[in-house]
């Protein structure tokens, strides 16, 4: 193939992309991967990780996946099972376990495959790769919703008791729960779409596959930047006002418990033990007394 031009500016940097050179006489469609050196190249060699890199990834990723998996599962068995422990503030436990719970299946298994692998391959399909992108999402959300309703639950509970028990129900927590679940998976739902599958082109190798971004990686600044304000930022911000508050409450509470026992002539029941053990003792004494005289 004579001549060569650089590759046309709409090429995004992580896309394989196949366009007419400039020579008209030339039919044939050049392959370009954009890189930080701007020349065409080939089908790329075939990369694996080295085994040591496979073994210690496994064991590690496998203990986190086993502990995980196993650990959630058990919150939601007992408290679903134990009666006492239908409570509010468990039902959002058991809520942020689920969605943990969806979090560990749709990314770990496919981060242990992908040591196995080569490098960006998939081997789940248009579909796979939509649902797991979907799902990890979805887990990572909804686990920052149930954190920000367990703490305001949490604030009614301490610094508003009276209204806690009108608020704070077991009922009423299942329906914010309910309600989260549905408007982050209607908050998720574009990354339904916003996947696709492209072929992979290695030396020797054919028919192989990644999951990638459907569109330029600058269309998702808008979205990641939703994620970030309203499942990172605002939960934080909101977490550190409310502990602070309860703190607060509680220290209060403590201050005004400690000056009201000491001005009613209150003891402690540390105190009051000890009184009286030490009247026992004496009166063991003048008894003992008594009987010598």
């Amino acid at each position: 193939m004579s001549g060569s031009t650089f590759p046309p500016p709409y090429i995004t940097d992580l896309d394989w992309d196949c366009y007419l050179t400039s020579n008209e006489s030339d039919a044939n469609y050049t392959c370009w991967y954009e890189s930080l050196y701007p020349e065409p190249r080939g089908p790329k060699d075939p990369s694996y990780y080295s085994l040591k890199y496979q073994i210690v990834g496994t064991v590690f990723q496998g203990i986190v996946f086993i502990v995980g998996i196993l650990g959630n599962i058990m919150v939601v068995i007992v408290v679903t099972r134990t009666r006492s422990m239908h409570t509010p503030t468990n039902c959002y436990l058991v809520s942020l376990s689920i969605a943990d719970f969806m979090t560990l299946i749709a990314s770990v298994p496919n981060e242990i495959l992908a040591y196995y692998l080569l490098g960006d391959e998939w081997i789940w399909g248009r579909v796979g790769c939509a649902i797991f992108i979907f799902l990890q999402y979805l887990g990572i959300n909804v686990s920052s919703l149930s954190i920000t309703a367990f703490t305001i639950e949490r604030y009614i509970a301490i610094c508003h008791p009276m209204k806690a028990q009108i608020v704070c129900t077991v009922s009423r927590a299942k329906k914010i729960i309910i309600g989260l679940w549905i408007f982050a998976c209607l908050y998720c739902s574009p990354w339904l779409f916003l996947t696709k599958i492209k072929p992979l082109q290695y030396k020797g190798l054919e028919d192989r596959e990644t999951c990638t971004f459907a569109l330029s990686r600058k269309n998702y600044l808008g979205y990641f930047f939703a994620d970030f304000i309203l499942f990172y930022i605002f939960p934080l911000l909101l977490s550190c006002v409310l502990y602070g508050l309860i703190a607060r409450v509680l220290f209060t509470r403590d201050i005004q418990k400690n000056s009201n026992g000491k001005s009613n002539g209150m003891v402690s029941p540390q105190e009051s033990k000890k009184n009286s053990s030490n009247g026992t003792s004496a009166r063991a004494q003048v008894s003992e007394e008594h009987q010598v005289f």
